[in-house]
């Protein structure tokens, strides 16, 4: 159903589309437009709005102040975040910019750091930034000035991560010797100990419409910036303005990180970037001009990693790391129907680390479309998953969710990785997400009969195996399963034969 006639006039949605993308970057145009009404829809019902069609020709109409725009962010910025996200980045920050970094500072007796974590979301960016530089410094951390600055537009995030108390959704990895060595139990709840609480200087920033560089803020001079994931929701216009000011608070030697999914924006502002890691980096005045099209350079393979353990790595190796390796660029034009094209190729003949290569390579590819960018989230998730690697996984299905919330391929794909995980509820809970967004997809309904069957709920499986059948009978019995790798109809058909003659 078109959500945009029976909600608003044309012109009332045209006016919210705007001010939107001038006050928090994001672009909703085109096929996003109904996206854009479901949110404002949430936020009305959170706020006990009756009449929608009025709140939304009023909220249109009216001048947009700070205030108003925090009132917004419920419903425009993702909390979706956990300690260690992308730690292939992290140890490459470790050994091949902070590590080498802290060396140089050390050597000219100018002790001091500056970072920033832009879109810091609830602090567990900043404060395994915090941890890292702990260990990197070693014995002699309290002669340093450590500046840690942290910033999101959503306050409520803010007061969270102030408080420092995480719940286990924060820890994603089998990592119980990282969660008891930097936080203490507090009942269901983990809180960062003591010792590195309000060491971060937390605060409120509109990273469209913030000044930068901003020394009163800190905000300049620094030495790493780290902003991912936020990036890619705005419009390019928006991206390569916040690029441009992000990259003129950094030093001679600083770095500014996105994540992989942001590259592409990156060669689309006409900047140079090269691979760290998992991530995209940028230096200060990575400008270039346009050059003739080259081959996509593969990313390096990622070194042994640095798992934040002081006591396993030689303090030689911490004092004195090695300078960088020129690392390859991000190439600023390919052809990204080719790439496109050699990563599927590859995934499908089961070339998994070539293709998640070439995904790389395509993301960073300008000119990407927000949907092009989220079917090669989701495809890197597949990947992932068919080797069973849910915890390398699980980065990239957040990242298409978040390009995406309403995509049920993506939901579907979640409800894998959580049966892969051995959790049942939460495969259920995501199947009936995809469900809801798309009826008519039939392995939904078959899985969701298989889960409901063994959890004891027969009247519900019940109910999930006829509509898979009913579905599968409007098919040609030859035609394949969608998302069933070749699957055909009529073999599913059989399976839920199975499955009825299973039961008791």
């Amino acid at each position: 159903m078109d959500l945009i006639e029976p909600i608003c006039s044309a012109r009332v949605l045209e006016v919210l589309l705007r001010k939107v993308h001038q006050h928090l970057g994001l672009d909703f145009s085109g096929a996003r437009r109904s996206e854009l009404l479901r949110r404002f829809r949430l936020l009305a019902l959170e706020q006990g709005q009756a009449d929608l069609p009025a709140w939304l020709e009023a909220l249109a109409f009216a001048e947009w102040d700070e205030a108003q725009v925090q009132a917004l962010t419920s419903v425009f910025t993702v909390g979706e975040t956990y300690f260690r996200r992308d730690a292939e980045a992290f140890d490459w920050l470790a050994r091949q910019h902070l590590g080498p970094l802290i060396a140089r500072r050390r050597e000219q007796g100018y002790r001091h750091l500056r970072i920033w974590s832009a879109a810091c979301c609830t602090g567990e960016e900043a404060y395994s930034l915090l941890f890292l530089l702990d260990d990197l410094l070693g014995k002699d951390r309290s002669s340093w000035s450590i500046e840690l600055f942290a910033s999101d537009l959503n306050q409520g995030f803010l007061d969270r991560a102030e408080q420092g108390r995480y719940g286990q959704n924060a820890f994603r990895r089998n990592e119980d010797e990282f969660r008891h060595r930097y936080f203490q139990a507090e009942g269901r709840y983990w809180r960062v100990r003591p010792a590195w609480r309000g060491r971060i200087r937390f605060f409120r920033h509109n990273l469209v419409q913030g000044r930068l560089p901003n020394a009163e803020k800190g905000l300049a001079e620094l030495d790493l910036i780290l902003c991912r994931n936020v990036l890619m929701y705005f419009s390019p216009e928006q991206s390569a303005g916040a690029l441009r000011r992000l990259l003129s608070c950094l030093t001679g030697e600083g770095l500014l990180l996105l994540s992989a999914v942001e590259a592409g924006l990156a060669t689309q502002a006409g900047f140079s970037g090269f691979w760290a890691g998992s991530n995209c980096a940028l230096r200060a005045g990575s400008r270039l001009p346009p050059r003739p099209a080259v081959t996509p350079l593969p990313l390096p393979r990622v070194e042994q990693p640095f798992l934040w353990q002081p006591a396993s790595v030689p303090q030689a190796t911490r004092s004195e790391p090695t300078l960088p390796p020129s690392a390859p660029e991000i190439p600023l034009h390919c052809d990204s129907d080719s790439l496109w094209q050699q990563a599927r190729q590859a995934l499908e003949q089961g070339r998994h680390a070539q293709g998640r290569q070439t995904l790389l390579d395509y993301l960073a590819s300008p000119g990407l479309t927000q949907a092009q960018r989220h079917q090669a989230c989701l495809l890197m998730v597949r990947s992932w998953a068919d080797g069973q690697r849910g915890d390398e996984a699980e980065p990239w299905l957040q990242r298409a969710l978040a390009l995406d919330p309403t995509s049920a391929g993506a939901h579907w794909l979640a409800a894998m990785l959580a049966q892969q995980a051995g959790d049942e509820l939460g495969a259920v809970t995501e199947l009936q997400k995809v469900l809801y967004l798309d009826p008519e997809f039939i392995l939904a309904h078959f899985h969701l009969a298989r889960l409901l069957g063994g959890s004891g709920q027969r009247p519900a499986s019940a109910r999930a195996l006829r509509n898979c059948r009913e579905l599968l009978a409007r098919q040609p019995p030859e035609a394949p399963v969608p998302q069933g790798d070749g699957l055909s109809c009529a073999q599913l058909l059989r399976l839920c034969e199975q499955l009825m003659e299973a039961k008791p």
